[in-house]
């Protein structure tokens, strides 16, 4: 109950119905989705205990749409990848106990008209960056643009909101643990340098090898790898070279790999290891089950969500947030 003499807060009105603070905002507003019988109940309770809103509270009520904007890169919807449908979830699921709705931008690296149409009229709140770049111009344009965002991956700004899981750490264990059984001659085949991501999780490959004092062999990263034909050139210029283990950057080039291997009838892991960076199911319902590290991807797409709530109301928000990760050994490098 609200102790006699205090100050009411929205937090407090929020609280005290059992309501979000987002729901206490429409009613205040008169804007936004909100049910009759609800409204009324909040309406009558700040009126019961002459609750009433600062200006700033209420010009910010009335300017809200109450929609999160999600910016997703065209060309990564072609490679169905099963990172962002889950992402997807985890911050459907926080923005809807707020009442807020998901809408989704694409975007080209070479042409933000679509993410610069949506926050001129006002659309959104605020905009999760659903990967970063090194050349990340969408950052820079939500940057300038002054409204709230956050990105699904690192970046190299100091003043961006990021979420992420550790993939130098990650990526540094599962290639120390395959070091240390021997394999010293490792491959790895990953996609678009440009992506941070990609970066990071060599950098972790690359970490490994110095930690353990192990030389690697730069001639045997393959980068920018973008489809099935280069993942299966990949694999053949690799299987020349007596190596011991290939590692895929993602689930998707992992699994390009290990079709081209039982295509040539490569024995895993008796003739060949195979590892990845990243787990989905793409790989444990494989017919040979594949070493890869496993995220929590809803857990991701939830944190952005709720960093970005914080931004939005104008509360403190982490400005770098690494979630963990679980390295699981399975079949394929036995």
């Amino acid at each position: 109950m609200i102790q006699e003499g205090k100050k009411l807060t929205m937090d407090d009105v929020a609280k005290e119905l059992g309501v979000s603070k987002t729901t206490v905002s429409r009613a205040v507003s008169g804007k936004g989705r909100i049910g009759e019988q609800t409204r009324q109940r909040v309406l009558e309770y700040i009126s019961q205990h002459n609750y009433k809103p600062n200006v700033m509270a209420k010009g910010l009520a009335n300017q809200r749409t109450y929609n999160i904007g999600m910016v997703l890169q065209a060309d990564l919807l072609s490679s169905d990848l099963p990172f962002f449908p889950k992402a997807l979830k985890g911050i459907s699921e926080v923005a809807a106990r707020e009442e807020y709705d998901v809408i989704m931008t694409l975007v080209d690296s070479n042409d933000l008209s679509r993410l610069v149409r949506v926050i001129e009229n006002n659309k959104v709140d605020g905009m999760i960056l659903m990967r970063t770049l090194q050349d990340d111009k969408p950052a820079q344009m939500l940057k300038k643009s002054g409204i709230p965002f956050v990105t699904l991956g690192l970046s190299d700004d100091p003043d961006i909101c990021q979420v992420d899981n550790d993939h130098v750490d990650a990526c540094r264990e599962l290639t120390s643990i395959l070091l240390l059984k021997g394999l010293k001659k490792i491959a790895v085949v990953s996609g678009d340098m440009n992506h941070v991501i990609n970066r990071k999780r060599l950098e972790g490959f690359y970490q490994a090898h110095k930690d353990l004092g192990i030389p690697y062999d730069e001639s045997l990263i393959f980068t920018d790898v973008d489809s099935q034909m280069f993942a299966a050139r990949a694999a053949d210029r690799i299987r020349m070279r007596n190596v011991n283990c290939i590692i895929g950057a993602d689930d998707l080039i992992t699994s390009y790999l290990l079709k081209k291997l039982e295509e040539e009838q490569v024995r895993i892991p008796e003739d060949m290891r195979l590892a990845s960076f990243h787990d989905s199911q793409l790989l444990t319902s494989a017919k040979t089950s594949v070493t890869a590290i496993k995220f929590n991807t809803e857990e991701l797409g939830r944190e952005a969500c709720k960093v970005l709530l914080h931004q939005i109301r104008g509360e403190e928000a982490a400005h770098v947030t690494k979630l963990s990760y679980e390295v699981a050994m399975r079949e394929s490098t036995k």
